[in-house]
């Protein structure tokens, strides 16, 4: 039984403490509404009659912040969250390969895996994407916009609520289960500095089927266009690789003529000739020189997407109970994708002395890519496709005395494709030795890149990675509650209930794409120049849970919450428990005080799941004994520019869940006008999942066991690969505050709002190489850690009346430092700077009789804000956790409801 040391100390200092506990982060505008979340039971709260709007540390985002927002779909919402830190909204081919075409959420920073992601307060299977680390997610991209009335986000673990996953919070995405009338809405957005722009077509429609029934249907549909990076090279412009079209010369040599001619030292980098002329750039070595190759300029910064999306939701009162059943399906395809026709070839082949070509009387090792001059001027898709289902019923009633149940039944469903081009290193060996093409005695020629053969080589020796995987939920809850007993202060409550959890984790490559194993169980290398291949998985586990909530007031305006969740995993069993308290000091004040433990298991995923992904790493020269070669300044000495590698991850089944103790104290302030909310945070995160960093394990034991070389045993030749693990880290400890301010009045017919929204880090320890370290701050490229400015918020201010609003926002990323050595040559520093962008947003309604249409016009980022330069070495120029690259952008919205 999994159980956390820290709970029983935090406990004791909660009830010593004189700051009790738990309030709300927003008050909501009606009465309706604020029944819709104590049904919805967002807030963390399972007793009946709580007031849970006033119980936790919620943040909402309504209708109308939605609207504010003038985002085209669900991603551009969520990664407004200041509260989140080092999402993937935005997922690009070199940092996010897997994940393309997906969106989530990373509160606290934590992790993907660490935040839990609800429909209408029921949980949602994790996409068939992963993330470069391994994070398994909700795909949040796959909510119809049209369809959702609100959007919170519960900022403090809720594992005795909600079980495993919800570590660092929860966010509960709430659609509308009633509608009446018909609404049609487009918008179409594009930047002004260039083509990218977005078509987004929606509908939604409601009506009474008779007294007691309401039906919704919507649906939306995005068009998203390209925005190519040779459009904003500046993006890309250090994403160089050293392998273009160079040769390694074992023994010394001197070649007598030809473009070849020269004298050479034994294991001499060799350049073609003709770099330039072949889409090179020369790039010195410490033995030699290099013909590299600018990749960048081929890949997306936004890429080609078309998605579609229907909705069905339910609501029906029965003679004594109500059910309500949504159903939504989500198609979203990424067309383009691009990427190089010609990667370089990993397996660096030898070159046999005996190929007509070779100049150099020996066999050689070719470090490059088969076709750099095509590579620069043409271009291959890499599509994603990306399908999920969800369909869910629930039906509640009341018995006969003060109590209430509620049972549901939800099943979600993602399938997640991947083909990426390549070509097969056995057919262009074949051709290297004259044995190329369909008819077989073509001959590759690689010294030069421009004969003849070669083109006609290349359909032939073309192949994809191609692999599917699906993933499946199906949950089963149910509630009882009522009120327990009286007290002199009010009367307390009790709720008690079960679930039941069926996941399952399938992933099906193609046959070329499939994981072989040797006689020891090693894996073998897929026949792909450059890519790597995945294993074959078909898993499944059941979770059983139980779980007990009491809320009592102890005296006037003191409450007590307790719950405990009892939760049998496939691998261990976990109690949580959670206790907080809640103290309304004045009128308008309010104290509260929580502490509790949370969990998670390890995904499927981390269990089973082995591939091979392409990482960007920096290699070092070693000496014959695999130490550093340091220079002057007594830093291990690069081996030229950073490369890609293959990186191959492995699953453990030894992995243990993770544990974490959270802790809360808040102070708020609610007023007609002016409401506050001040919240500290701790967590305390212990055994916590992780892949092992490439760069980091390189950095630690540059000849280590998993550190793979060109000649197996010398340390000196060229790095080619490196395994890496899946592993219980030691702890995290961190910590932060979250302040949030509301102020309104009227003014002139209508009402004037003011919004702040800011969320600091204080630190954010973790171990790295045995030592603690505080990684706020930083750009975190050589640990599990994300990057992670300190600080994120907004401001914003609303005037709207009955017809027109104006709306403006500013929003901020702090300044951090990177942690990558940052060449000079690169005239960047290791200071990546702040980011403040502005949006405005003007809405106009008009009563058409019965009728009504808006028209809203906006601008995103009106000082056209370019993101600040980061050099992360072969990726992108930018940080796409944190910044968005697209520049300034500019929409119009129109909608007719009748």
């Amino acid at each position: 039984m999994q159980h956390n040391k820290h709970f029983k100390k935090g406990l004791i200092a909660l009830l010593v403490a004189s700051a009790l506990p738990a309030a709300t982060a927003q008050e909501v505008s009606s009465e309706k509404e604020q029944q819709e979340i104590e049904q919805i039971r967002v807030t963390g709260s399972y007793v009946k009659g709580s007031d849970t709007a006033k119980a936790n540390p919620v943040s909402i985002f309504d209708a109308n912040d939605i609207k504010n927002l003038g985002g085209a779909d669900i991603n551009d919402i969520v990664s407004q969250i200041s509260v989140s830190s080092g999402a993937e909204n935005r997922p690009d081919t070199f940092t996010s390969f897997y994940s393309q075409g997906t969106s989530n959420i990373n509160l606290r920073g934590l992790g993907l895996s660490s935040t839990l992601v609800l429909i209408n307060g029921k949980r949602q299977t994790i996409s068939g994407a992963k993330a470069q680390d391994g994070s398994v997610f909700v795909d949040t991209g796959s909510i119809p916009a049209i369809a959702l009335q609100r959007l919170d986000i519960l900022k403090e673990g809720a594992a005795a609520t909600y079980g495993s996953d919800a570590v660092a919070g929860v966010v509960n995405f709430v659609t509308r289960t009633s509608f009446d009338g018909f609404k049609v809405e487009g918008s179409y957005q594009t930047t002004t500095s260039d083509s990218q722009d977005d078509i987004n077509l929606s509908f939604i429609g409601g009506f009474d089927l008779n007294d007691d029934t309401n039906i919704v249907v919507a649906g939306t549909m995005l068009r998203r266009g390209t925005l190519n990076a040779r459009e904003r090279p500046e993006l890309v412009n250090r994403a160089i690789s050293s392998l273009g079209t160079s040769f390694i010369v074992p023994e010394a040599v001197t070649v007598e003529s030809g473009p070849y001619a020269g004298d050479y030292s034994a294991g001499e980098n060799v350049p073609n000739p003709n770099c330039e002329a072949v889409g090179g750039i020369r790039l010195a070595q410490t033995n030699g020189e290099r013909c590299g190759y600018q990749y960048g300029l081929h890949y997306n910064v936004v890429n080609e997407e078309e998605r579609e999306q229907l909705y069905f939701g339910l609501s029906s009162e029965l003679e004594d109970m109500t059910f309500k059943l949504t159903s939504m399906y989500t198609e979203y395809d990424i067309l383009d994708n691009y990427t190089v026709p010609s990667y370089p070839n990993l397996t660096f082949p030898t070159i046999p002395a005996s190929h007509p070509s070779n100049p150099f009387n020996q066999g050689v090792v070719w470090l490059g890519r088969p076709y750099p001059l095509l590579a620069r001027d043409t271009t291959l898709p890499a599509p994603r496709s990306n399908n999920t289902f969800r369909v869910d019923a629930t039906l509640n009633g009341d018995f006969s005395n003060d109590w209430s149940w509620l049972t549901s039944l939800a099943y979600s469903t993602n399938q997640y494709e991947i083909t990426q081009p390549d070509l097969s290193p056995t057919r262009l060996d074949l051709a290297t030795l004259g044995q190329g093409g369909a008819s077989g005695d073509l001959l590759y020629n690689p010294f030069d890149p421009l004969a003849e053969d070669n083109l006609l080589i290349r359909d032939w020796a073309s192949t994809a990675f191609s692999s599917k995987t699906t993933t499946g939920l199906l949950v089963w809850d149910a509630v009882v509650n009522g009120d327990w007993f009286s007290t002199d202060a009010g009367t307390a409550s009790f709720a008690f209930g079960s679930q039941v959890r069926s996941e399952s984790y399938e992933v099906d490559p193609d046959d070329v794409s499939t994981l072989r194993y040797d006689a020891q169980g090693n894996p073998l290398s897929n026949d792909f120049l450059f890519l790597g291949g995945v294993n074959t998985v078909d898993e499944s586990r059941a979770t059983y849970a139980a779980f007990a909530e009491t809320e009592i007031p102890l005296a006037e305006g003191l409450d007590l919450n307790a719950a405990v969740r009892y939760e049998v995993l496939d691998t261990a069993n976990s109690l949580d428990p959670k206790v907080s308290l809640r103290y309304k000091v004045a009128e308008h004040l309010i104290i509260r005080a929580s502490v509790s433990t949370s969990f998670r298991e390890p995904s499927l995923a981390q269990f089973h799941a082995q591939n091979v992904n392409t990482k960007g790493v920096q290699d070092f020269v070693l000496d014959a004994e695999g130490n550093f070669v340091l220079d002057s300044n007594g830093q291990p000495t690069p081996r030229g520019g950073t490369l890609f590698i293959r990186e191959t991850q492995n699953g453990s089944l030894a992995l243990e869940p993770e544990q974490a103790t959270n802790y809360n104290f808040g102070i708020v302030w609610n007023s007609d006008a002016l409401q506050t909310r001040l919240d500290f945070w701790s967590v305390a995160y212990e055994d916590v999942i992780t892949l092992e960093d490439a760069n980091g394990k390189l950095l630690a034991d540059p000849d280590g066991v998993d550190i793979v070389r060109l000649v197996p045993g010398d340390p000196t030749s060229e790095l080619t690969g490196i395994i890496t693990n899946y592993f219980n880290a030691e702890t995290i400890d961190a910590s932060g505050i979250d302040f949030e301010a509301t102020y309104s009045w009227d003014l002139n017919n209508g009402e004037v709002e003011l919004k702040a929204n800011v969320a600091q880090i204080l630190n954010y320890e973790i171990p790295i190489n045995g030592v603690k370290t505080d990684v706020s701050g930083l750009f975190n490229h050589n640990n599990f850690a994300r990057s992670m400015p300190e600080t994120k918020g907004n401001l914003s201010a609303q005037w709207k009346n009955d017809q027109h609003s104006i709306y403006a926002r500013v929003n901020y990323v702090s300044s951090y430092t990177n942690t990558r050595v940052v060449p000079a040559s690169t005239g960047l520093t290791d200071q990546i700077d702040s980011f403040t962008t502005v949006d405005m947003q003007y809405r106009y309604l008009a009563d058409l009789g019965d009728d009504q249409a808006e028209i809203t016009l906006g601008v995103i980022n009106m000082f056209d804000e370019a993101p600040p330069a980061v050099y992360d070495a072969a990726n992108f120029s930018f940080d796409p956790k944190h910044h968005d690259p697209r520049g300034r952008l500019v929409y119009v919205r129109a909608s007719y409801s009748f």
